[in-house]
């Protein structure tokens, strides 16, 4: 038997709520295929290590004056 980490998996909502951003805003990402998701059925759900990842890329660092 395989014994992969199994992945935490997001609603929309608790994406938004994580972000910070508005639950349309990240249901505008998926449709615009910015965020990847995980389709079970009917549901749509997100990988929390997607979400960290683009907050990774997105991340800018201060700059002292």
């Amino acid at each position: 038997m395989n014994h992969e980490k199994i992945q935490v998996l997001l609603k929309a909502k608790e994406a938004a709520q994580l972000l910070n951003l508005s639950e349309n805003t990240i249901r505008q990402w998926i449709w615009q295929r910015r965020l990847p998701v995980v389709r079970l059925g009917r549901a749509v759900r997100l990988r929390r290590e997607d979400l960290e990842q683009l907050i990774a890329r997105n991340h800018e660092e201060a700059v002292a004056l």
